[in-house]
């Protein structure tokens, strides 16, 4: 995630584990996206991916707000 390096635009309000894992989602995120475009497919959004890389980090979906 070099083209993000240093900037923390909208993580100043969380706390180190939320920090740590949204980075985690981030690395996995961008390297799903990498390898769909790599192997020539037609491209994963950074919603999608995001979503698998939580899949594959073993998280559940949050909870709908009332």
């Amino acid at each position: 995630m070099d083209h993000y390096a240093g900037r923390q635009r909208g993580c100043r309000s969380l706390t180190t584990p939320q920090r740590e894992l949204a980075e985690r989602l981030a690395v996995r995120a961008e390297a799903l996206r990498a390898h769909v475009d790599r192997d020539g497919g037609e491209g994963l959004s950074v919603s999608a991916a995001v979503a698998l890389a939580a899949v594959q980090l073993g998280l559940r979906p949050a909870a709908p707000e009332a």
